[in-house]
């Protein structure tokens, strides 16, 4: 154990300080991905987690809140930020479940599959990028 100015410092802290960490580096890449995708998609007015949120509703036709939360792994408050500004264009609309008036059903009105489908070239711009730079 190393010291420094009388507090004892673990081996595993000594590691972690230099710099090599899989977690960390991970996620710098990852936002380094998103940032591309971003840009590929800043064109067509989305965002890479507001085009996932968009194909995650879509490719099922009508979806629970709920169940989108679950199947992007988002907490429900987390999907409601991304959702605010999709629903307020009209890209994505809510509405009450006929069977359950107290659950959200959402899906992607024609006019946002359009968009859906103009940023999908985006998409695959930023696809191709990825592709070829981590293969």
């Amino acid at each position: 154990m190393t010291k420094s100015k009388d507090i004892a410092i673990s081996p595993e802290l000594t590691e972690a300080m230099t710099g090599v960490c899989h977690c960390l580096s991970a996620r710098k890449r990852a936002r380094r991905i998103t940032r591309l995708y971003d840009e590929k998609l800043t064109p067509y007015g989305l965002t890479i987690g507001q085009f996932g949120i968009m194909i995650a509703i879509a490719s099922r036709g009508h979806i629970s809140v709920q169940e989108l939360a679950d199947a992007l792994d988002l907490d429900q408050s987390a999907l409601s930020r991304g959702l605010g500004p999709l629903e307020r264009e009209g890209l994505v609309v809510s509405a009450a479940d006929r069977s359950d008036r107290r659950r959200r059903v959402l899906s992607v009105p024609a006019n946002g599959l359009k968009r859906l489908s103009a940023a999908a070239a985006g998409w695959k711009a930023a696809q191709n990028v990825v592709g070829r730079d981590v293969g």
